[in-house]
């Protein structure tokens, strides 16, 4: 019984049925990465127990081939060496994927660095509430790649199931959080409505990257050690004031904007109340922001 099973492992049909099948997986994660992204081709092939069995069943067949033919023999240390560097691979691929971390380290010139940003995707839950008679906040995380659920392509979902369940206890009170829903490049926007609260568009680059905001009307919001205040007037803050139709700006710093439309430039005065110039670029207090658009409800 022994030698059927060893025999079945280490045959040659096997062996190019093994060959067949992972260039088949290799070739369908190519064509799922380029058709949705990285993390889907992870979830459905590369990071699959189906794929990781067939990696298996290449070692035990290259194992077996060695046992069966003899290769230890010196006459056959060419082809020991073949099956070993084989081996050797797969299971460099095993130690990849599950001791190994991957990356990325960005250092300036001149400067030193000691954080590396992970190419491994988490959900991060935090929990708030009472602890000691104090509000404290627990975070929990777990490693997670997501994929695109598709109405339409039954055989995409059934590899690329999302569902989990994540549960913990904070302050000896227990709770789960589970799946409900996948929004492949979600992007968070707001809908206009006559009885929602009246917001402002604002787009400004902090480090060279472009984030949106939106000001609420009544509130302060601190964008990277700026004070940002619409419709309520905060010593030390920018100032954006709504007025009927009209608007205005009024800074605790010196500035200047540059309105695309003309190229038309001027000064911001200190502590002066002036019109604000949609759709111009205001440099101000070591920052530059944009409000392309009047405010909506």
């Amino acid at each position: 019984m022994e030698k059927k099973i060893l025999s079945l492992l280490s045959s040659t049909r096997l062996m190019a049925f093994l060959f067949i099948l992972f260039a088949l997986a290799m070739a369908a994660g190519t064509f799922i990465e380029d058709a949705y992204n990285t993390d889907t081709a992870r979830v459905i092939v590369y990071n699959a127990v189906w794929f990781e069995v067939i990696m298996v069943f290449f070692v035990i067949n290259f194992l077996g081939n060695i046992k069966r033919y003899q290769l230890h023999k010196k006459e056959n240390w060419a082809t020991l060496i073949l099956h070993l560097s084989f081996i050797l691979i797969i299971v460099g691929a095993f130690v990849t994927r599950y001791i190994s971390y991957e990356g990325m380290m960005p250092i300036r010139e001149g400067e030193s660095a000691n954080m590396i940003y992970s190419d491994k995707p988490y959900l991060t839950v935090l929990v708030d509430g009472n602890h000691e008679g104090q509000m404290r906040r627990k975070t929990f995380e777990k490693g997670l790649y997501l994929a695109p659920e598709v109405k339409d392509d039954a055989f995409l979902n059934a590899f690329a199931s999302n569902d989990f369940s994540m549960s913990g206890e904070f302050s000896g009170i227990p709770f789960e959080v589970e799946h409900q829903e996948f929004v492949m490049n979600a992007t968070e926007t707001v809908l206009a409505s006559e009885t929602g609260q009246l917001m402002i568009k604002m787009v400004e680059s902090s480090g060279g990257t472009r984030h949106e905001h939106y000001l609420k009307e009544g509130e302060v919001q601190n964008l990277h050690n700026v004070l940002f205040a619409f419709n309520k007037y905060t010593e030390g803050a920018i100032n954006i004031t709504k007025i009927a139709e009209a608007y205005t700006i009024q800074t605790p710093f010196e500035g200047d904007f540059m309105r695309m439309a003309d190229k038309l430039q001027g000064k911001v005065v200190k502590d002066s109340v002036q019109p604000l110039m949609l759709r111009s670029l205001y440099n101000i207090g070591g920052a530059q922001f944009v409000f392309p658009e009047p405010a909506i409800k």
